[in-house]
């Protein structure tokens, strides 16, 4: 169906030449448009270029509205989508942040059919650098991280809160009676009280007396104590979606190495703990003649070469290299590089022990592996083709 092929297209994920076509479009078209709407404020670059600008600021527009449509027309091909209730899917579709970034998006053309004028709703335009966030994994990561985070910080924002209408009604109290205050109300005194309590210190409003004064520091110290809590929060929710987004890389390819697909769920899970991923580009030396052999390395996907004599030993995907250094303690006797663009998994020699401890059919695996390779060929012990 048309629909759904316009579905994949218009979808992140997809690789196919129409998808990678429609994101340079969107994304030359966003960029384009944002540099027509910061322009056209500028009077010699409005006056000198005003009908580009206004060419480039509709196009954008124009291609904004269709794709906005094209999403909302073909949502009902998702794969979670009820198949026999379109309008349900589109409904569950407009609600997303992504949709609702789209839809602000055309905020321009909203305000212009609404009558307002057309400078300023161009101005609006300035809204349309959100739709990268659809695109990048970094903002996705974000998203997730104040989510998960959302119940802590609710909590110490409502803090901030009270802190800041106790500031202003303590900074009122003891400033309300001195000459050109400016700390004639509660609510005037919430200014002092957001500037200090954030400790940013304009210094536009500052208490006179000595009461003010101590109430102003201890104001700083709630304030820090405060952006304390919120950083460290926000820092450990980010460094656990991290480690979740590392695992479930690795997990995934722990999966796709065939050492590993004989093994069920639970052992790849403790392996995939042990591993680092690492993704080597082309002709990079992955180990070096000589280096210390603390580590071996399993192939996910790639190529490398074991350059040794009289032709070098080419290892693909599914096999690994590095240990018989391991096993033995000697120094690598071979320099391995990558001769396409590799993802491999490495495991380090405190690991190794670990997974030897924990996984002893594995560690047997391997270590058969090293006796055999170094059983085949005796006349390069020390410089045995795996030892890369």
């Amino acid at each position: 169906m048309l629909a759904g092929r316009i579905y994949h297209w218009l979808s992140p994920e997809t690789a196919t030449t129409p998808a990678r076509l429609f994101r340079a479009a969107h994304h030359t078209l966003v960029g384009a448009g944002l540099v027509a709407v910061v322009s056209d404020t500028v009077e010699p670059m409005h006056a000198k270029a005003a009908t580009a600008l206004d060419i480039v600021f509709w196009v954008a527009l124009a291609f904004f509205t269709i794709e906005y449509v094209l999403r909302l027309w073909t949502v009902s091909e998702a794969p979670w989508a009820p198949v026999s209730r379109p309008w349900i899917a589109r409904w569950h579709w407009m609600r997303g942040s992504a949709a609702v970034i789209d839809l602000i998006a055309l905020l321009p053309l909203v305000c212009l059919v609404a009558g307002m004028p057309e400078p300023m709703a161009r101005i609006l335009g300035a809204f349309w650098i959100l739709k990268f966030g659809r695109y990048s994994e970094g903002m996705a990561m974000v998203g997730r991280v104040l989510r998960n985070a959302r119940a802590p910080m609710e909590s110490l924002f409502l803090a901030f809160l009270v802190v800041l209408l106790l500031a202003a009604t303590l900074g009122y109290l003891a400033e309300r009676d001195q000459p050109n205050t400016a700390f004639t109300s509660i609510p005037a005194s919430l200014w002092w009280a957001v500037v200090t309590l954030t400790t940013t210190g304009y210094g536009d409003v500052v208490p006179q007396t000595v009461l003010g004064r101590f109430i102003a520091g201890m104001v700083m110290i709630c304030g820090i104590a405060v952006f304390a809590f919120m950083a460290g929060i926000l820092a450990n929710s980010f460094a656990e979606e991290m480690h979740r987004r590392q695992f479930l890389r690795t997990w995934d390819l722990v999966a796709r190495v065939p050492f590993f697909q004989s093994v069920g769920a639970a052992t790849i899970a403790e392996v995939a703990k042990l591993l680092r991923p690492q993704e080597i580009p082309p002709g990079a030396i992955v180990a070096r003649r000589g280096a210390a052999g603390d580590c071996m390395y399993f192939i996910a996907s790639g190529e490398v070469a074991i350059e040794i004599e009289p032709q070098p030993i080419v290892l693909g995907a599914g096999q690994f290299f590095g240990e018989i250094a391991l096993i033995t303690g000697s120094r690598r006797s071979a320099t391995v590089v990558a001769r396409t663009r590799c993802e491999l998994l490495l495991l380090d020699i405190a690991d190794f022990r670990r997974l030897a401890a924990q996984q002893p059919d594995l560690a047997r695996v391997i270590d058969e592996e090293a006796r055999r390779r170094m059983g085949v060929a005796p006349q390069i012990n020390v410089a045995a083709p795996t030892d890369g």
